[in-house]
């Protein structure tokens, strides 16, 4: 199952550091872009074993790094 999750703050430093986090995990991870104040990037995940331990996993990185939006969709 793929994951393709979302990511945006008004903190660059905080997503560098989120997408170099995931990319070392084995995500690819998309260009941070800015989108006025805020910036944003995706990362994909080809081999998620089960929806709710990928939703966990991430929720953490989230949590700790207090990334105001994020999403998620599985395919």
């Amino acid at each position: 199952m793929r994951a393709n999750h979302s990511f945006e703050s008004n903190e660059l430093e905080k997503l560098e550091i989120a997408a170099s986090i995931l990319q070392q995990s084995g995500y690819r991870i998309s260009r941070i872009q800015r989108q006025g104040t805020s910036v944003s990037f995706t990362a994909t995940c080809t081999a998620v074993a089960s929806e709710q331990e990928e939703r966990a996993r991430i929720e953490t990185l989230v949590e700790h790094f207090a990334i105001e939006a994020w999403s998620v969709r599985f395919g």
